[in-house]
C-alpha cells in the first residue's frame, strides 16, 4: 500500500473517532440535560436607536402590533440579523417543575459579542445579573462566553430581558444548561481546542525549525501563518480574553478581525513567496498584491478605526479572496510542474477549510456531513480538520524540497566528476607555471610595496609642514608671513624630490635607499630639519630644541637627503607621541684620522616604550600606538637607510618618560671644510626658525567646479585608484582650461599621494595654491 493511501486510511480512521466521540457526547449531554427546563416564551425585540433603556423596554405592550413595536416570536431570520447598528432585546421565561433547586446557567456562546446585559425580574422588581468586573467571584468575569448563572427553586419561575448589541455579526441564540453541564461541555471544550490550538502552534514550531535549518523564508513565513492563525482560533473561543487581554474588553472584540485578515495576508505572502521562489507562472500576480493590501486596511481599520465597518469589509475581501483562489486552482492545474501541484494542494485544501467553516456558520451543513455537527461552538471538528490540511500541505511542501534538493545534488555530483577528469590534467600543466609566477609575482609586489610605503610615509612629514604653516599664516597675518612662506616652500620642494624619486624607482627598478654621498653644507641642512621640526612640534604644542654639543664642520661628503630622511622620520615619531612636552635633537662631532664622527641624538617627553614593544620596534608597518596618518614604516625606513651608511640605529626608552634615538656615522671630511663653533641652539615653542629665502606660492589657476573636486575627494579618501584615474580623464575632456590642475592631480597619483589629492580636491579657493600641491 501507498503512503497516499496510508494517509488517507489514518484519516478516516481520526474523522470516525471524532464522530464516535461526539454522538457520545451528545447522548451523554442529552441524558444529563433531561430535566433542564427549557427556555419559554422567547420573545424578541429590535431597537433601531439602540438607546432604549430597561425602563422603556418594560412600557412595551406583548400585544402591540408586530408592525409598531413590541416584542415579536423568534423565528430563523430573527436568530442571526448579522451586522446591524441595533440593540437587541430578547424576553425569555424559565420555570423549575422539579422538586429541587436546580442551578442553570443561561450562556451566549459566541465570544465576539460586545455588550450583552441580562436582567432578571422578580415580582416586577428587577435586577442587572450581566458581567460584573467587580465581582472576582463570579463565573461571569472568568468566563469566556457572556452568561448568567442562577437557582431556581421548585415551582419558581423567572423572567430574563437580554439587551445584546455588538459591531459585530450578531447570533441571538442563548442557550439554558445546568451548571453541571455546562461545566462539563467546557471541559471538553478546552481539551478539543487545546489540541486544535496547540497542534497548531506545533504545527508553527515544525514549520519555524525547518526554516532555521533550511534557511528558507517560505518556511518562516509559514511559522508566522500558524501562529497568526492559533492567535486567530484562541481569539475566537474566547481564550485570549480570558489569559491574554482580560482586562481589554474592546480589543478582544476587535482581535477576532484583525487576526483573521493577518493570517490571510500571510496565507498570500506564503503563495507569493512560494511562486517566486520556485519560478512558477502565478496568474494574476498583481491582483493578490491588491488582495493583500486590502487585508491591511480591513486588519488597521478593525484595530484603530469603525469596527462595525472594517469587520464587514473583511468578510466580504475574504469571500472574493475564496472565489479567487479557485479561479487560481483551476490554472494550475493545467501545470504539470511539481511547484504548481504543490500550490494546487495548498490552494485546494485552504479552500475547503474555509469553505467548511462558512458553512458551518450559516447553519447549513448538508445531510452526508451532519456528523461534523457539535454542541461545542465554535465547532472545534471543522478546525481540526483545517489543521490536518495544513499538515498534509506542510508534509507535502517537505517532501517537494527534499527531492529538490537531492536532484539538485545529484546534478551537481555529475557535473564535478566530468569536470574532474578535464581539470585535472590542466591543472598540472599549469601548476608549475603559476607557482614559477606566483613567486616572481610575490617578490616585485613586495618591493613595489616596501618603496611605494617608504615615499608615501615620507611625504607626510612635509605634509604635517604645510599643515602647520598655514595654520601660523591665518594666526599671523602680516609681514612676518614671509619666512613660514618660505618654509612651506622647502616642504613642497622636499616632497616633490620624493616624488620624483618614486618614479626613478619605477623606472630602473633600483633599490630605495641606495647611498648617494656628496659634498654637503651640514649647517643649512640642520637649520632646515630643524625649521621642519618646530612646524611638526607645534600641531601637538610641543617645544623643539636643537643643539650642537661640539663643533661641527661646515661641509661633508654625506647624502645629504637621506640624513633629512632619518632625521625627520625620527622627529616626525617623536612629535605624534608627545604632547605639550619637549622634541630635542642634539648633534656632535670628533675628527679621528681625517673622518668626522658624526653622533645624531632624537629625544622626546612623550609616552615612551615598554621592554617588550622595543623588541618589534623595527618591523615594518608595525605600530607602537595607532596614531592617525601613520603607517609604522618610519622606524623601519631609518634603520635601513643607518645601516646602509654605515651607523646603528639605537633605542633607549622608559614608559611615560620618554624616549631617545641615536645613532653614530663616520663620515670622511670635504677638503674646504671649516669647523663651526659649538652650542648652537635653536628653540621654539610658538614662534618660527629663521629662513633666508623668499618664493611667491599661490598663483590663478583654473580648477574643476567645486561638486566635481569633491566628488575627487571621496574618490581620494576611499584609496580608488581607477575610478581617480577615470575622473581626471573626464575632467580632461570636460574642462581644458584646468590642464595645470589635473597635470598636479597626475602627479600626485602616480606617487600614490591620496592624501594629497584629497586636500587639493578640498581647497577653498577658487585659485590654485601651488604650495599644497604633491
Amino acid at each position: 500500500m501507498t503512503t497516499a493511501r496510508w494517509r488517507r486510511l489514518l484519516f478516516l480512521c481520526l474523522s470516525w473517532w471524532a464522530t464516535h466521540s461526539f454522538a457520545v457526547g451528545l447522548d451523554t449531554t442529552g441524558k444529563q440535560t433531561q430535566r433542564v427546563p427549557t427556555l419559554d416564551q422567547v420573545r424578541v425585540f429590535e431597537d433601531v436607536s439602540g438607546t432604549m433603556t430597561l425602563d422603556d423596554i418594560l412600557t412595551l405592550s406583548a400585544g402591540a402590533t408586530p408592525a409598531t413595536r413590541g416584542f415579536l416570536p423568534v423565528q430563523g431570520n430573527r436568530l442571526k440579523p448579522g451586522f446591524t447598528h441595533s440593540a437587541w432585546w430578547l424576553r425569555v421565561a424559565v420555570s423549575n417543575g422539579s422538586s429541587t433547586d436546580l442551578p442553570l446557567v443561561l450562556v451566549f456562546q459566541d465570544a465576539r459579542l460586545q455588550k450583552v446585559d441580562f436582567y432578571s425580574g422578580y415580582s416586577s422588581h428587577w435586577t442587572h445579573d450581566g458581567i460584573d468586573p467587580a465581582l472576582p467571584t463570579s463565573r461571569s468575569f472568568s468566563s469566556r462566553y457572556p452568561l448568567v448563572d442562577f437557582t431556581l427553586a421548585p415551582g419558581e419561575q423567572r423572567l430574563f430581558l437580554i439587551r445584546v448589541a455588538s459591531d459585530t455579526a450578531i447570533t441571538l441564540q442563548p442557550k439554558l444548561y445546568t451548571a453541571a453541564a455546562y461545566d462539563a461541555l467546557e471541559k471538553r471544550a478546552a481539551l478539543w481546542d487545546g489540541g486544535l490550538i496547540g497542534g497548531t502552534l506545533a504545527l508553527a514550531w515544525c514549520a519555524l525549525l525547518i526554516a532555521y535549518f533550511s534557511r528558507s523564508a517560505s518556511f518562516l513565513v509559514l511559522t508566522a501563518l500558524c501562529a497568526m492563525t492559533a492567535l486567530f482560533e484562541a481569539a475566537d473561543r474566547g481564550y485570549t480574553k480570558i489569559y491574554l487581554w482580560p482586562l481589554a474588553t474592546e480589543w478582544s472584540a476587535r482581535s477576532v478581525t484583525v487576526l483573521g485578515c493577518v493570517a490571510v495576508l500571510l496565507f498570500i505572502v506564503f503563495i507569493l513567496r512560494i511562486s517566486h521562489s520556485e519560478k512558477a507562472n502565478l496568474p494574476a500576480r498583481y491582483i493578490l498584491f491588491g488582495f493583500a493590501l486590502l487585508e491591511c486596511v480591513a486588519a488597521i481599520g478593525a484595530a484603530f478605526g469603525n469596527l462595525f465597518v472594517f469587520s464587514q469589509v473583511g468578510v466580504y475581501v475574504n469571500a472574493l479572496f475564496g472565489v479567487f483562489t479557485v479561479i487560481i486552482a483551476a490554472h494550475l492545474a493545467r501545470q504539470s510542474t511539481p511547484t504548481a501541484r504543490i500550490m494546487l494542494l495548498v490552494m485546494i485544501f485552504s479552500l475547503f477549510s474555509f469553505a467548511l467553516r462558512m458553512v458551518e456558520t450559516l447553519g447549513s451543513l448538508p445531510t452526508a456531513l451532519v456528523w461534523l455537527k457539535s454542541d461545542i461552538h465554535p465547532n472545534p471538528v471543522v478546525a481540526i480538520i483545517g489543521l490536518a490540511t495544513n499538515l498534509i500541505v506542510l508534509a507535502a511542501w517537505i517532501n517537494h524540497v527534499g527531492k529538490q534538493r537531492i536532484a539538485a545534488r545529484t546534478e551537481l555530483a555529475d557535473w564535478q566528476r566530468t569536470e574532474h577528469d578535464r581539470l585535472r590534467e590542466q591543472v598540472a600543466q599549469r601548476t608549475l607555471e603559476l607557482n614559477e609566477a606566483l613567486l616572481y609575482a610575490e617578490e616585485k609586489n613586495q618591493q613595489l610595496i616596501e618603496t611605494l610605503g617608504y615615499v608615501s610615509h615620507d611625504l607626510r612629514a612635509p605634509l604635517a609642514t604645510i599643515t602647520g604653516y598655514a595654520r601660523q599664516l591665518r594666526e599671523l597675518a602680516d609681514s612676518k608671513q614671509v619666512k613660514p612662506i618660505q618654509a612651506i616652500e622647502r616642504s613642497v620642494n622636499y616632497q616633490l624630490g620624493l616624488i620624483d624619486e618614486l618614479v626613478g624607482y619605477a623606472k630602473t627598478e633600483l633599490q630605495p635607499l641606495d647611498i648617494a654621498p656628496v659634498a654637503t653644507d651640514l649647517p643649512a641642512l640642520l637649520n632646515d630639519i630643524a625649521e621642519y621640526a618646530l612646524a611638526l612640534c607645534s600641531q601637538l604644542n610641543n617645544q623643539f630644541n636643537y643643539q650642537a654639543l661640539t663643533s661641527l664642520p661646515r661641509r661633508l661628503t654625506i647624502d645629504g637627503r637621506r640624513l633629512q630622511q632619518v632625521l625627520l622620520n625620527l622627529l616626525s615619531n617623536a612629535s605624534k607621541f608627545t604632547r605639550d612636552g619637549f622634541v630635542t635633537m642634539t648633534v656632535s662631532a670628533r675628527l679621528q684620522d681625517d673622518q668626522w664622527h658624526m653622533s645624531f641624538e632624537v629625544a622626546d617627553t612623550g609616552i615612551g616604550i615598554d621592554i617588550e614593544a622595543q623588541s618589534k620596534l623595527f618591523t615594518a608597518f608595525r605600530q607602537i600606538q595607532a596614531v592617525n596618518g601613520s603607517t609604522g614604516l618610519g622606524l623601519i625606513i631609518a634603520q635601513r637607510i643607518v645601516n646602509t651608511m654605515g651607523g646603528d640605529l639605537r633605542v633607549s626608552s622608559t614608559p611615560h618618560r620618554g624616549t631617545s634615538f641615536t645613532f653614530e656615522l663616520i663620515v670622511p671630511s670635504a677638503a674646504d671644510e671649516e669647523a663651526l663653533p659649538s652650542n648652537i641652539v635653536a628653540h621654539s615653542s610658538s614662534g618660527s626658525a629663521p629662513v633666508r629665502s623668499q618664493r611667491k606660492h599661490a598663483i590663478a589657476v583654473a580648477v574643476p567646479p567645486e561638486s566635481d573636486r569633491r566628488e575627487l575627494a571621496v574618490l581620494a579618501k576611499d584609496g580608488r585608484l581607477t575610478d581617480i584615474e577615470r575622473w581626471i580623464e573626464n575632467m580632461t575632456n570636460a574642462h581644458p582650461t584646468c590642464t595645470a590642475f589635473l597635470t598636479d592631480m597626475r602627479h600626485c597619483l602616480e606617487a600614490l599621494d591620496f592624501l594629497g589629492i584629497e586636500a587639493l580636491a578640498l581647497a577653498p579657493h577658487k585659485t590654485y595654491d601651488v604650495s599644497r600641491a604633491c
